[in-house]
């Protein structure tokens, strides 16, 4: 990897891994304020050199996790409700008219659930309320007296 050794305000020093050095005008470089040990990868073309900075794999690695953290952060919409009144009230009692769906923060699901719901006779209901009952008695939860839903999936 090439490193910058000396900058001027009109010329760049940069070293060679061979150990040989060569000189580029300030101009070359394609991101700002770059400064001597800055880890470089040089690009020719035409006769002309252009440096670019090189990303460590820690900085990348960096950057990537911020960016999918603000993602993560951005679009995900949490829901928390208590266990026994989404499983008996929302999906058993309630769940033909797909007010399980709604609890949930599925809001379109709920509607076609409403809509279409009785053409499945019931089937859609019960399977969702299985579902319901796995998840929310078995092992994911059976320790909290909360189920928690993000972007309308349970999280567990």
């Amino acid at each position: 990897m090439n490193e910058i050794i000396n900058v001027t305000d009109e010329e760049i020093l940069v070293g060679k891994e061979d150990g040989s050095t060569f000189k580029v005008s300030r101009s070359a470089a394609n991101y700002e304020n770059p400064k001597i040990g800055d880890k470089v990868k040089v690009f020719e073309t035409e006769g002309q050199q252009v440096i670019s900075k090189a990303q460590s794999s820690t900085e990348f690695t960096d950057n990537l996790n911020k960016v999918a953290n603000t993602v993560n952060v951005i679009n995900a919409k949490e829901t928390k409700m208590n266990k026994h009144l989404f499983v008996w009230l929302g999906a058993f009692l309630f769940g033909s008219l797909g007010v399980d769906r709604f609890m949930r923060g599925q809001i379109g699901l709920g509607i076609v659930k409403i809509l279409f719901g009785w053409l499945t006779l019931g089937i859609w209901a019960l399977v969702d309320w299985i579902i319901a009952l796995v998840k929310v008695y078995g092992s994911a939860y059976h320790d909290t007296e909360e189920v928690t839903f993000i972007n309308g999936k349970y999280s567990k």
